[in-house]
């Protein structure tokens, strides 16, 4: 049975990567460039311009985001409706007892991958597609093209399945690719060196990865339960998770083969 999306209590996978801006030291800091005069400019288009460009996989699952927004936006209510009740996380259809229950084994493949795709607003799109873009390059490069969609993917389904598990039976709905977003964070901390090893045995690496996992989960799952904000963070925790688990086993994978 079709629950409209006006009668649902609708909680937002919230943007992961608050932390990013925080951020002015370290292995992330060329994300948020900041400009030192004409030296400064200098130095900074040279580092641009010798760097590997994007890797088209990261630049498609950007711009998805972004268009699938642009179109659920542009459709007609009723429309939306029923996107929102196919594709949007609602724990309670998982739940063999509810009378939403899924009607095929099928159907829920929809919203474990297809939430990922929806957003709340434009900035809940814009900010989860700029984070997206701003993180997958290192980890797209180390992966390539598939294992990276794997690891994307993967993320995503872990943080629905985190979310789902932690709200069984309820009506709440989740949207958003903050969990895959998350899973790509992790990767990029990962991937900062040759291997995950190296990687984490840098200090700075542990310090602002540390603080990501802590606003994202600790944080705003604090400011949920005190009703403050809307946020999933249970998705953001399953990202998080997915996304380590994930680039390991892929990491070794591409390491070991071609």
């Amino acid at each position: 049975m079709a629950v409209p999306a006006a009668k649902r209590t609708r909680r937002d996978i919230f943007v992961c990567g608050l932390g990013l801006v925080l951020t002015k030291t370290g292995p992330i800091s060329a994300v948020v460039p900041i400009w030192f005069g004409r030296r400064g400019r200098k130095s900074l288009n040279q580092d641009l311009a010798a760097r590997p460009r994007t890797p088209i996989v990261v630049v498609a699952l950007t711009a998805a985001i972004v268009l699938t927004y642009a179109a659920f936006w542009m459709a007609p209510e009723s429309v939306q409706d029923r996107i929102d009740y196919a594709f949007a996380l609602i724990p309670s259809r998982f739940d063999p007892a509810s009378r939403d229950h899924f009607n095929s084994w099928w159907e829920p493949i929809g919203p474990v991958f297809g939430h990922a795709f929806l957003h709340a607003a434009w900035w809940h799109a814009g900010l989860n597609a700029f984070f997206l873009y701003a993180t997958g390059r290192i980890p797209a490069l180390r992966l390539g093209v598939w294992r990276f969609l794997a690891l994307y993917f993967f993320s995503a389904a872990i943080g629905a399945a985190a979310f789902v598990g932690l709200n069984w039976g309820e009506t709440g709905a989740a949207i958003g690719a903050s969990d895959a977003v998350c899973g790509v964070f992790m990767a990029y901390f990962l991937s900062v060196r040759p291997n995950w090893r190296e990687s984490l045995a840098i200090p700075a690496v542990r310090n602002q990865l540390g603080m990501i996992v802590l606003l994202n989960v600790v944080l705003m799952g604090a400011l949920t339960e005190f009703g403050l904000l809307p946020i999933a963070w249970e998705g953001h925790l399953g990202g998080f998770v997915g996304g380590a688990l994930a680039y390991i086993a892929l990491e070794r994978r591409r390491l070991a083969g071609p």
